[in-house]
Formats: C-alpha cells, structure tokens, sequence
C-alpha cells in the first residue's frame, strides 16, 4: 500500500538553519532504512511560525517494523533526534498518514 506521510514542526526563529542541517542529516539515515520511500524534508519560506517537514513516500506496513527499529536503534539517528529537540517548538508536531488511492 502507497502511503504518503508528513510530520510537521515548528522551529524557533533562530534556528531554521540547523533545523535544515539536521532535516538533511535524517534523510541520509531514514534513506538507509527505507530504500524504496521518497524522502523529503523541506521549510516553510517566510511566515510565522516557522516550520520544517519530513515527508515519505512509499510503501507502508510492509517490513516496516524491522526498519523502524532498525532506525531507532540506529546511533547517527538518536544524535539527530536529540538535536532536533533543541531546535523545535515543543508541543507542535503533528502527524499525517494518506493512502493513495490513484
């Protein structure tokens, strides 16, 4: 099953620019994980507030709870997270999962 999925954050103000370095260091690793998805991470140009969001393509509930606990067990991956938790806006995550029908 095709499946496009979004996780949306703030990011401080002065910060977007490493909350971009650490989006880019995700991706490498999340590449690795999950070879068959797109994987993007992009920032919201101008306005307020400020965010950035991780976006994967690809097939979904395929394997995926090997390579998920692949990733989390992953040593570059925890680095990044725990950098990207100084970098954003506590309390704005949100998560969007959509099947693709078409």
């Amino acid at each position: 099953m095709q499946t496009i999925y979004t996780r949306t954050m703030s990011v401080k103000d002065d910060m977007l620019g490493k909350a971009m370095e650490i989006g880019q260091g995700l991706a490498k690793v999340r590449k690795k994980y999950y070879p068959k998805h797109q994987i993007y991470f992009s920032f919201q140009m101008g306005g307020d507030p400020r965010t950035i969001r991780e976006t994967l393509i690809g097939p979904m509930f395929e394997g995926d709870n090997d390579a998920d606990a692949k990733m989390s067990a992953d040593k570059k991956y925890q680095s990044l997270q725990k950098q990207l938790q100084k970098v954003a806006v506590e309390g704005t995550i949100e998560d969007e999962i959509r099947v693709i029908f078409s």
